[in-house]
């Protein structure tokens, strides 16, 4: 998996932004969406526990019932965070066998649509991130 890292001025001198990225490979849509889903979910689950909040992961915690201000929850940000990436790895693992043939594809949206219900997707997004939005996919 390609790792780049960039040189970027800060109030505090340089800082060095590593960008670690691949591409995955999917011949269904239903399965793409479900890898971007979990994808987002770990970007979130490694900014709350490594960066300092910003507007934009605090815009994120509020399409989460159990992360948005007022909740009533007791686990932590990380706990919930990381139950939802391991729920968001099976119904990927379901998907992805659903997927596989012609037959169940159909399953396979269904599938889609109830890990959608059950895992909110969070659309987190860096600052001034180039790529757009996969909300309107979701």
């Amino acid at each position: 998996m390609p790792i780049e890292a960039s040189l970027h001025e800060t109030a505090q001198g340089e800082l060095n932004i590593f960008h670690v990225f691949d591409t995955l490979e999917v011949y269904d849509g239903s399965l793409a969406l479900a890898i971007d889903h979990v994808i987002n979910h770990i970007k979130v689950l490694v900014s709350t526990v490594y960066l300092p909040e910003d507007k934009n992961l605090l815009q994120a915690y509020q399409k989460h019932p159990l992360l948005c201000k007022g909740s009533a929850e007791v686990r932590s940000r990380e706990r919930i965070l990381l139950a939802d990436c391991i729920r968001l790895l099976d119904g990927l693992v379901e998907i992805a066998k659903l997927a596989a043939y012609p037959e169940t594809v159909g399953q396979a949206r269904q599938e889609l649509e109830e890990l959608k219900a059950a895992v909110p997707f969070l659309d987190y997004r860096y600052e001034n991130d180039p790529y757009p939005s996969d909300r309107d996919r979701e």
